[in-house]
């Protein structure tokens, strides 16, 4: 079975300096950063950090409309941040604006 510390050990023995795994490689790491936005999400609106930019939302509501996507479509975000963007589609679709 391959873990985060058998990969450092192999690319240490492959002559690469060895390196420490870290905690964002970790679930629990990951679970209770979730956590923490969801519940500030739910005390005070705030939907967090846009973990990739207000530029690069607003170029892919753009692009969705470029596309004509019907706006019953159903949408999977995976792994994309903590959904902000879906938020915002949401926003725009009550809104008309989409």
């Amino acid at each position: 079975m391959v873990t985060p510390h058998s990969m450092v050990t192999n690319m240490a023995a492959g002559g690469e300096a060895p390196f420490a795994p870290s905690a964002l490689g970790t679930r629990p790491h990951w679970d209770a950063a979730y956590e923490r936005e969801l519940r500030a999400f739910q005390e005070t609106g705030d939907a967090g950090e846009i973990w990739f930019g207000e530029e690069s939302m607003v170029r892919i509501i753009r692009w969705l409309e470029k596309q004509k996507v019907p706006l019953d479509s159903s949408v999977l975000d995976i792994g994309t941040g903590n959904g902000v963007l879906l938020i915002e589609l949401v926003s725009m679709l009550q809104r008309g604006k989409i």
